[in-house]
């Protein structure tokens, strides 16, 4: 079942967010973000994932976003609207490629903008794992999930599998699914030393484009263990079938 309720209530509550906030508008050009921190959890090596975040601007003048420093070469951050109005909101997403990492690894890109000179941090955390297929308590096989294209026959479909090695019954719950090129059937539970299968599907507007994104989850363990799984597509067709299509 994908989490299309879930979907709802998240953007309801964003929306209420993005009201509440236009609603009270202070002095001058200011810039709020609801959720300044993402945690990743568990990730690969080698990967690259992604995140939104959504910016608001809540004063009463226009608010300029004059620079985004992503803070290294491994992290980028593409701005949809570097200009808002009164009330008005926009989306940044995050992109980090783990690299070589090891560990624990924490990374701060920010904006800089016309309300002063006080740079506005995100904040992005992730555990790097050089061998993912070493995960506890659950695996995820592949680690990363590839919907490449490289036919005129569309391939918009992968499955990965999440296994549960703990003695108890783990419930999944979705953090992280929204702003994706793809749509994500997530398991409600998997039981106790058994498997379940994860399914994305390229969005239709996604088709002919290359990305490299993820979607995050949390388990229902001592720690609320987080888990992304980076979803990678090429789209490459030979120009002479292009025309077959």
């Amino acid at each position: 079942m994908i989490h299309k309720f879930k979907t709802n209530i998240s953007f309801i509550l964003a929306a209420m967010i993005m009201f509440s906030a236009a609603s009270s508008l202070v002095a001058g050009p200011n810039l709020y973000i609801p959720e300044p921190t993402f945690n990743f959890g568990k990730i690969p090596q080698r990967a690259t994932v992604s995140h939104t975040f959504w910016l608001i601007s809540n004063g009463d003048d226009t608010l300029r976003i004059t620079n985004v420093v992503p803070g290294c070469g491994c992290t980028r951050a593409p701005l949809m609207d570097s200009v808002l109005a009164p009330g008005d909101s926009t989306a940044i997403s995050i992109y980090f490629d783990s690299k070589s990492y090891r560990g624990f690894v924490s990374k701060k890109p920010y904006l800089e903008t016309n309300i002063g000179d006080e740079k506005v941090y995100l904040q992005i955390h992730s555990e790097v794992l050089p061998e993912p297929e070493q995960m506890r308590p659950v695996k995820l096989k592949p680690y990363i999930l590839d919907v490449s294209q490289f036919s005129v026959k569309p391939r918009r479909r992968a499955r990965a599998w999440i296994i549960n090695e703990s003695e108890e019954d783990l419930k999944l719950s979705m953090l992280d699914d929204k702003e994706k090129s793809f749509a994500v059937i997530l398991p409600q539970s998997v039981k106790a030393n058994d498997s379940a299968e994860i399914i994305i599907t390229v969005n239709e507007d996604a088709i002919e484009t290359e990305f490299s994104e993820s979607f995050t989850f949390e388990i229902s363990d001592e720690v609320g263990s987080r888990f992304s799984l980076p979803v990678k597509r090429m789209y490459r067709i030979p120009q002479e079938n292009k025309s077959g299509k």
